[in-house]
């Protein structure tokens, strides 16, 4: 495993689980390194991936207006993935970053194996949807 299990410990997604299920919900993550202001998601394209920031930030807008900055600890991409819709917003880097991200598949995967993860996205949705 390339990513230590201790730097998903503090990530509130993965409260409450043993450090063998948060193994495994790390597994699948691969790291990326990003430049500021590289793209990561358009709003209105299709959803395949899934994203948890690492270090940096990233800016998140809708209809070409910011709605939020989301720092270490924090992830997106999972509301289109969730709905089975087309992403909803753009996500592009504010600083230098370090993210981990899964296939939709294997966020899908995780959400069902771990209902404690499940109930974290869907809190994150609902809140996202408002």
């Amino acid at each position: 495993m390339w990513m230590k299990i201790e730097e998903f410990r503090s990530i509130v997604l993965f409260d409450g689980l043993t450090d063998d299920e948060l193994a495994q919900c790390i597994e699948p993550l691969k790291e990326h390194e990003l430049v500021a202001g590289s793209s990561l998601a358009k709003q209105d394209d299709f959803a395949y991936k899934f994203f948890i920031v690492l270090d940096g930030d990233v800016d998140i807008h809708r209809d070409f207006e910011f709605v939020a900055r989301l720092g270490p600890g924090e992830f997106f991409g999972e509301t289109a993935l969730v709905n089975h819709e087309k992403r909803n917003a753009r996500v592009t880097t504010h600083t230098r970053c370090r993210l981990a991200c899964m296939m939709g598949w294997e966020f899908k995967t995780m959400t069902e194996k771990f209902p404690s993860v499940a109930v974290h996205i869907d809190a994150a949705v609902t809140e996202r949807e408002v």
